[in-house]
């Protein structure tokens, strides 16, 4: 008699499980090589990877239709909706694409495109495995995106944790992985840029006319409370953008490079030159 609910931390434990196997075949195949030099190693590294990948696949999913995580927690795909085409999509998404990602980061480092278009299609994939890990809080079923795109699920003869309704590990490990998955959604936020374009689109706002009605060019003072606009701390090397206030050279420097439309978080004054201060 197959078990009809299997916990979410179950499901997530063969996930961990998983990656753990992967890195520990790396682990034994690097310290293997260890004594090749590594110019012979690294151009065909991502084929190593590939080779690795490929054989956990063919002897867990392929002719198992499990993973090894799952066997280790005696969990299983349903084989009635797990088709030999689904297969192939399966390898191809979860080994195909990393390999073709490691191979284009290895010959293309040079190549501004290629490398633009592997960070889209990462980004694509971290949005994806976000939005599906959500999901999967919510309802229980497909942790990872592929199961979900596939549509193939897990069932279990028998759950083998005796301490499945240890709710405080349970709360752990969710919110070890969300809390992952938050740092990675961070990450992928560019704040100077994401300011920019709210700048441009809400410049009509009614804030936007205030700051410009208020942020006027004046002379600077400092003083011996003076503190730089950006730190808050004392001005090292100050300088100035037109405005009364005083900034750090490596503050302002480091904000005007990563943003041009940079303003003074104190006045809103968008100065475009900066200019050392000089005690009067």
């Amino acid at each position: 008699m197959s078990v009809n609910y299997i916990p979410r931390v179950t499901q997530l434990d063969a996930v961990q499980l998983d990656n753990q196997v992967e890195e520990l075949f790396k682990q034994l195949v690097f310290q293997a090589t260890k004594f090749i030099e590594p110019r012979y190693i690294q151009p065909v590294l991502p084929e190593l990877e590939l080779l690795i990948r490929t054989w956990i696949f063919k002897y867990s999913v392929f002719d198992k239709k499990s993973t090894f995580g799952h066997q280790m927690l005696s969990l299983s795909y349903k084989p009635d909706n797990f088709s030999r085409s689904k297969l192939f999509w399966y390898y191809g998404y979860n080994v195909g694409l990393k390999y073709l990602r490691e191979r284009a980061i290895y010959s293309f480092t040079s190549n501004r495109n290629v490398q633009n278009i592997v960070n889209k299609l990462e980004t694509f994939q971290l949005i994806g495995d976000i939005l599906n890990f959500c999901r999967f809080i919510q309802t229980g079923k497909y942790p990872l995106l592929i199961d979900f795109i596939l549509g193939i699920e897990l069932s279990a003869e028998k759950l083998t944790r005796e301490d499945l309704t240890d709710f405080s590990w349970t709360r752990e490990l969710l919110w070890h992985n969300f809390i992952e998955l938050i740092g990675t959604t961070i990450a992928l936020i560019n704040i100077f840029g994401l300011r920019s374009k709210l700048s441009s689109v809400l410049k009509y706002v009614w804030w936007r006319q205030h700051v410009k009605s208020t942020a006027t060019s004046t002379e600077a003072i400092m003083t011996l409370h003076t503190v730089c606009a950006c730190c808050n701390n004392k001005p090292v090397l100050p300088h100035t953008i037109g405005c009364n206030h005083i900034f750090c050279y490596y503050c302002i420097v480091a904000n005007k490079t990563a943003d041009p439309d940079f303003a003074c978080p104190k006045c809103y004054f968008n100065g475009k030159e900066i200019n050392k201060f000089v005690m009067p």
